[in-house]
């Protein structure tokens, strides 16, 4: 089990998260967690085709956040299938979970040497607002190399320029002005959604697959499901990114800021003003 490994020490990681967090931040991470497994992973925690976690093998989740998705996946496997959540601090993780379910304060840039050629699953969601370019390269290498040969790994993410509608209202566009000077403040990237796939592949990783979904699919049995979920997840982003929009100059207080919320609210009053592109991928290590 990951919690009997040895303490290493690790450097200094330096947090770019473009989100800040609020006494919600529990409840709206677990609830946008399962609602992109049904909407982008289309129901699925695992979306890796033809994988087996059978007794033994081992599940690392980088940015396990509250660990939502590694209780939901404790229900769904054996139990003497090992999952460890690692994230950059204690804050949310629960206090209570099932035995073979283990949390640790690692950062995905410097796992633990001992770790290696371990997992034979490693997932991760939505690190579009924390790493920069350099420890994306940094934290496929990890992953990579902390992966079991033959062992998958799948992401899901998005960036600040996804909105696919050329008929952005000018509420929707000043938001995403906003989130992308945020972005470029921190040095985080822009275009993780069309360099993801090649960032897997220059760390190594074969069998590379990404897949675009832009949310809400207008196609969609579930569209009002879908567009008023996306909704509630860009509602609730805007006081948790209050500090970052502010240094961005575009706002002169958190009350305008507050108002662009409410004319959100406003301007999204059909699926087709607003669309948002994201990105689900997963590929595997080389079984040599």
């Amino acid at each position: 089990m990951a919690g009997n490994s040895p303490h290493i020490e690790e450097p200094p990681f330096v947090s770019h998260y473009v989100l800040s967090y609020t006494e919600d931040e529990q409840e709206r991470l677990n609830w946008q967690n399962r609602y992109f497994t049904q909407v982008l992973c289309e129901g699925q925690l695992i979306y890796v085709p033809k994988i087996s976690l059978d007794p033994g093998d081992e599940v690392l989740e980088s940015a396990t956040g509250t660990g939502v998705w590694l209780l939901d996946v404790a229900h769904k496997v054996h139990p003497n299938v090992s999952l460890t959540g690692i994230d950059i601090s204690e804050r949310l993780f629960p206090t209570q979970h099932p035995r073979n379910v283990t949390f640790a304060v690692h950062t995905v840039t410097c796992l633990p040497e001992s770790w290696s050629n371990r997992f034979k699953l490693v997932n991760q969601r939505l690190l579009f607002g924390a790493l920069t370019s350099e420890q994306w390269g940094m934290a496929l290498s990890e992953l990579y190399r902390v992966l079991k040969p033959g062992g998958w790994i799948q992401l899901l993410e998005s960036t600040p320029d996804a909105p696919s509608s050329s008929s952005l209202g000018p509420t929707m566009k000043r938001y995403t002005d906003a989130l992308a000077a945020a972005f470029v403040n921190k040095g985080l990237p822009l275009d993780l959604n069309e360099t993801l796939d090649q960032r897997l592949k220059d760390a190594g990783f074969v069998s590379v697959q990404k897949r675009m979904c832009a949310l809400p699919r207008l196609d969609s049995q579930d569209l009002d499901f879908e567009f008023q979920g996306l909704k509630r997840l860009f509602m609730a982003s805007i006081p948790v990114l209050k500090p970052a929009f502010l240094a961005t100059g575009m706002f002169e207080s958190e009350e305008e800021i507050d108002t662009l919320g409410k004319d959100l609210d406003q301007e999204w009053d059909t699926p087709s003003q607003f669309l948002w592109k994201y990105s689900v991928a997963y590929a595997q290590k080389p079984d040599i």
